[in-house]
């Protein structure tokens, strides 16, 4: 059998407290129920760059290097430990309608970024014509109210590792070099004077004995009188330089030859020009990080991971397959005592059926009328103002009441 008895204000205590778990996901476990994005940023403008970009959800590529930039760096863009507030001074006037204010009213550096300390924030955004960003977004179902300072590592396959120190900030735990899909060109010229004029698809210059291994023809130009250069277009336009469409160029021989597709030759006699005949080499450009160097930020809060440096493969990190996404995950628990407290003088007698003796009138065992009689509490129900049980604590063991004493009974239940 059961008895009520209502709570007071002072038998319930609320009290929060942090939990925190470990997680660690490889890029093939990322999907619906392990949320974790990633999105490419490009700077330029969305009229004319509407790639899109992301795993789990689609945005447009230069929408999120904006709003990387306005939400997290909008303080940040002219110097790396933000930018001077600046405000307008108050000369007061007469009356109100007559206070002037002297000085600058806008400003960049009023904005709110989430700064992740409270020591001074050092931050880098890149801002030139097709720079990049790559962001790492966690779901907040996976890290609760905020991720753990000091737990964040992206794995970028083995090759590349960024941790964060603490602060907000992400650090590549190693050096690391790639050779990314930019090509670097290195240029070498002759001064070359012209020797004979065949016709208008050869003549020859002087033969040239110095040009390095691997470099082709990329260009000629004419330094002589304009009026006599032997550089024309097939509409016979006279060009003071030409490229290398169409154009051969046998530098043991010195004799330059045009397929007609583009350009022509004349005969500039007798000047003898000089021309500068330039040859190019080509190689795709060797990038690299030290160890310990900033290559981003993480905002602990909104689970974004901000890779900003342009010295390390942006493109591919948010693209590659072998990826691994390590955090900690934090989230405030709230746990709710009920205080259920029985006074001496109350439930000292039970509604137990199995006190009652084989009588008809329903008449209790005489130890039940003993003052040494006591009965026990095995299970306390919490209910509503409707009487509709909502939760059940069992006691470990039965626990006898006792008529000198209040009995105080704690559940605690957590949400």
């Amino acid at each position: 059998m059961s008895a009520y008895k209502q709570f007071l204000a002072s038998d319930i205590i609320v009290s929060p407290f942090e939990v925190n778990k470990g997680f660690s996901f490889k890029q093939s476990e990322w999907g619906t129920n392990v949320q974790i994005d990633r999105f490419l940023g490009t700077s330029g403008s969305f009229e004319f760059n509407q790639t899109t970009t992301g795993t789990l959800s689609t945005q447009y590529q230069v929408l999120v290097y904006n709003s990387t930039k306005e939400l997290y760096y909008s303080n940040f863009l002219t110097q790396s430990y933000g930018d001077i507030a600046q405000t307008a001074s108050l000369v007061p006037g007469n009356d109100t309608a007559g206070n002037v204010l002297v000085g600058p009213t806008n400003s960049t550096g009023r904005y709110f970024n989430y700064l992740q300390s409270t020591l001074t924030a050092s931050r880098y955004f890149p801002t030139g014509s097709g720079d990049e960003v790559a962001v790492v977004s966690v779901s907040s179902k996976l890290f609760g109210n905020y991720i753990q300072p000091y737990s964040f590592i992206f794995d970028y396959s083995s090759s590349f590792k960024a941790y964060d120190d603490g602060e907000g900030n992400l650090y590549s735990s190693a050096s690391f070099s790639w050779v990314s899909n930019e090509l670097e060109y290195f240029y070498y010229s002759e001064s070359l004077n012209f020797v004979s004029f065949a016709d208008a698809s050869q003549i020859t210059l002087d033969t040239p004995t110095s040009v390095p291994a691997g470099y082709t023809f990329d260009s000629a130009s004419w330094t002589g009188p304009t009026n006599k250069t032997p550089f024309r277009d097939t509409s016979n336009i006279a060009f003071q330089a030409i490229n290398n469409q169409g154009i051969t160029f046998d530098e043991n021989t010195g004799i330059m030859t045009t397929d007609g597709s583009v350009w022509t030759f004349v005969d500039p006699s007798p000047e003898t020009g000089p021309i500068v005949v330039t040859w190019v080499s080509s190689s795709f450009i060797v990038k690299s990080v030290s160890a310990n160097e900033n290559v981003g930020n993480i905002i602990y809060p909104h689970g974004m991971a901000i890779f900003t440096n342009q010295n390390i493969p942006l493109s591919s990190i948010t693209t590659l397959a072998n990826a691994t996404c390590s955090f900690s995950s934090s989230l405030t628990i709230y746990e709710t005592q009920y205080k259920c407290t029985i006074r001496e003088n109350e439930f000292n007698f039970s509604l137990n059926p199995s006190l009652i003796s084989g009588s008809t009138d329903g008449t209790v065992y005489g130890y039940v009328t003993s003052s040494y009689f006591s009965p026990y509490v095995t299970t306390v129900g919490l209910y509503d103002e409707f009487q509709n049980l909502l939760a059940v604590g069992k006691l470990a063991q039965p626990l006898p009441t006792t008529a000198t004493t209040d009995t105080t009974i704690l559940i605690n239940l957590d949400r």
